[in-house]
Parts: C-alpha cells; sequence; structure tokens
C-alpha cells in the first residue's frame, strides 16, 4: 500500500491492523464491493489518460491450511465507466470488451509467493476468449477479522482481444488497480 509521507492517522482503539507479507491466514473470505475498487487506466492517441472502473464484480478467496490459495475475482464487463458515455458505450462494443458476447471477465487465482515487503499473486485473466497468466505485487493487511488486499497490475490489451485496429488511437498498454475489502464467509 503506498502512503503519503507525513500523513498519518491514528488507529481507533481496538483496530490494530497487520501487514501480511508471509503469507495469507487460513480461511474463506468474500469480496465486499461497498467497499472496493476495481479501476484501470489506459491512453489515447492524444496521450490523455482514459481512467475508469467497474461498478459490479464479487469474489471469493479461500486459503488452506498450508496457505495455498484458490478462488476468483469476477467483473461484469458492462459495468464499467469512464464518465463519458459515448466512451463507455464504444469500450462495451466489439473493438474492445464485446460485452454481449463476454458479459463477465474472471481473474482466478493460481498461487501466492511471499516476498521481502510484499506478496506476489499469480493467476489467470480471463477476458473475452482469451487467458492471460500475471503475476503482480499484493499488498495484504489483516484489520480485525477483516482482509484488505490491494494490488496493481499492467498488461498489453492486444493480446486480450482489446485493441481498436486501428493503431496509435488507444494505447495497449493497460494498468488495473484493485483494492478489495474481504470479509469472512458465513
Amino acid at each position: 500500500m503506498e502512503s503519503d509521507e507525513g500523513l498519518t492517522s491514528p488507529e481507533p482503539a481496538g483496530h490494530e491492523h497487520e501487514e501480511l507479507v508471509g503469507g495469507l491466514p487460513a480461511g474463506t473470505w468474500r469480496v465486499d464491493p461497498d467497499s472496493s475498487q476495481v479501476n484501470f487506466r489506459a491512453r489515447t492517441f492524444f496521450v490523455l489518460p482514459v481512467n475508469g472502473f467497474f461498478e459490479r464484480f464479487g469474489g471469493e478467496l479461500r486459503v488452506d491450511d498450508q496457505g495455498n490459495p484458490s478462488g476468483s475475482l469476477v467483473i461484469e464487463t458492462g459495468s464499467l465507466r469512464t464518465g463519458l458515455g459515448r466512451r463507455d458505450e464504444h469500450l462495451r462494443s466489439a473493438d474492445f470488451f464485446l460485452v454481449e458476447e463476454f458479459p463477465q471477465m474472471t481473474f482466478t487465482v493460481e498461487s501466492l509467493t511471499p516476498g521481502d515487503d510484499r506478496l506476489a499473486l499469480s493467476g489467470t485473466l480471463a477476458i473475452r476468449d482469451q487467458s492471460l497468466p500475471l503475476t503482480f505485487p499484493l499488498t495484504a493487511i489483516a484489520h480485525g477479522d477483516h482482509l484488505h488486499l490491494e494490488g496493481r497490475v499492467a498488461f498489453d490489451l492486444g493480446p486480450a482481444g482489446l485493441g481498436w485496429e486501428k493503431p496509435g488511437l488507444v494505447s495497449r498498454a493497460a494498468r488495473a488497480n484493485v483494492a478489495l475489502t474481504l470479509q469472512p464467509a458465513s
């Protein structure tokens, strides 16, 4: 998790948190979409950033007693928003997400590797009819009985089928920022 130098706020009593760098605790959690975000950023021909987010997503994470994770994050592609309705419709079209045929994209967790100061999460992003292997740094924080996971991943839109056929109008490089709060599954 990135911090702003000099900006700190005291934790209220009973609300301590612990950064998890050695792995995640065993258990099953569900994504709380009301306190989570899935954002994206790409650049246009004019080098202007296109920022957006997905309004609807959900998922579950399971970690066994040996620390092996499984689970998925399912994102409703039609719920993307960039602030411009015309652009949103174009992003939902066959040039990009092809929402009519592929209403969801799914990231499936495959492994989690402890690091010195972060974890490395590996999995596969199923987007349109393509599967993209991804590995990226993950910050994990235990906060009471909740987990907070934050990750940023860059990927190439071309292999995902998310590139406009007119070169230069949209950069092939994109970035996703994911900040999830997970609650214990009941």
